[in-house]
């Protein structure tokens, strides 16, 4: 025959065991928590330190800047030298084709000359030029099949935000 004490007893004993598995429960979903939170600590940190730093932004275009200037005109004297003259026109200024239109000649034979017929074999900027605050102007000479050199002065100008060929 059972007591009141062993029913007590036996009772206690099943509500222990429920909260043990409660208790343990718990404990796993808290250990998988913490692997999970150090993991993802690990790895947001691993991911900050190893990325590529953003570009830069590039530098405001300028007639002071040297590099600016020498890429526009080996950009254009590339052009002249591929004979593409069509895009060598694009990288004009407003002024330098109203220019065309006045002497009603094309890039080509307003800057060549002479010349026009013979194909640029080298192009590239000599080490003199001049500048003002509004203007940029370098020289550069121009090779032909003949071993033969023309030096024409291109002129660099600030418009609508970009640099543009004004002169030669």
């Amino acid at each position: 025959m059972r007591t009141v004490f062993e029913d007590t007893t036996e009772r206690e004993n099943l509500e222990d065991a429920k909260v043990n598995e409660r208790g343990r429960r718990l404990t796993l979903f808290l250990w998988i928590f913490a692997i999970l939170f150090f993991f993802g600590s690990w790895r947001t940190y691993h991911w900050a330190a190893n990325r590529k730093p953003p570009e830069p932004p590039p530098p405001p275009v300028s007639l002071t800047d040297p590099k600016q200037i020498s890429d526009v005109i080996n950009k254009f004297n590339g052009f002249v030298k591929d004979q593409n003259w069509g895009e060598a026109e694009k990288m004009l200024s407003a002024a330098g084709t109203q220019r065309l239109a006045t002497e009603k000649k094309t890039l080509r034979e307003s800057m060549l000359g002479d010349r026009k017929d013979d194909k640029v074999m080298e192009a590239a900027i000599t080490g003199s030029g001049a500048s003002t605050e509004s203007t940029v102007r370098s020289d550069c000479v121009y090779y032909f099949l003949d071993k033969q050199y023309k030096i024409i002065p291109i002129v660099v100008v600030l418009e609508n935000g970009r640099l543009a060929i004004n002169g030669w």
